[in-house]
């Protein structure tokens, strides 16, 4: 490997480097990712909200990964050293703002996809499974929450149990994802 490294020109080294060490970064960030380990370092340039700036760890490291393997395929061509190295700066722009609008889109999907159950209180619905008296179990209600039918943990303080198909008013939460409810 050491008569391999030696017998490659400086620039050609250069760009091997920033390659390889931003592929050791991108293969500990995907296995960070895959377990579920850590956030990204980011640095908002804009008001839009966490997670959503361009310039994070992710995508400096897409950038540095594709600046330096397209700057050894352009040198391993034998184009010359200013070509390569402005190549290999478009490259990395594109794969640059190509990563960061990938995350800022998902960032944008976790964000909207949450149910914000708070909106149910005084949404009338149905008893889907029987809800037992003065709070003893939980049985679910069938709501219409932000335009999507969902089936939800509900409590009574109602005396009496309330049977299936009982129509009924959410009043309040009991807890982030269960509501108390009220029959009509």
């Amino acid at each position: 490997m050491g008569d391999w490294w030696e017998g490659l020109t400086g620039d050609l080294q250069v760009f091997y480097l920033i390659g390889i060490i931003a592929g050791v970064f991108l293969i500990l960030q995907l296995l960070f990712l895959g377990f579920g380990v850590g956030s990204d370092l980011d640095i908002d340039l804009d008001d839009e909200g966490a997670g959503t700036g361009f310039l994070s760890l992710r995508s400096l490291t897409a950038f540095f990964f594709a600046f330096g393997w397209t700057g050894v395929l352009m040198k391993e061509a034998d184009s010359s050293t200013p070509v390569s190295v402005i190549v290999a700066i478009a490259v990395g722009l594109a794969v640059f703002f190509a990563v960061a609008l990938m995350w800022r889109k998902f960032a944008q999907m976790e964000e909207s996809g949450s149910v914000d159950y708070q909106s149910a209180v005084g949404i009338i619905g149905t008893v889907y499974l029987p809800i037992p008296a003065n709070r003893s179990m939980p049985g679910k209600v069938e709501i219409l929450i932000q335009g999507r039918l969902r089936v939800i943990d509900a409590y009574t303080n109602s005396d009496d149990d309330l049977p299936a198909q009982t129509r009924v008013t959410v009043v309040s939460l009991v807890d982030q994802s269960t509501v108390l409810v009220r029959p009509l």
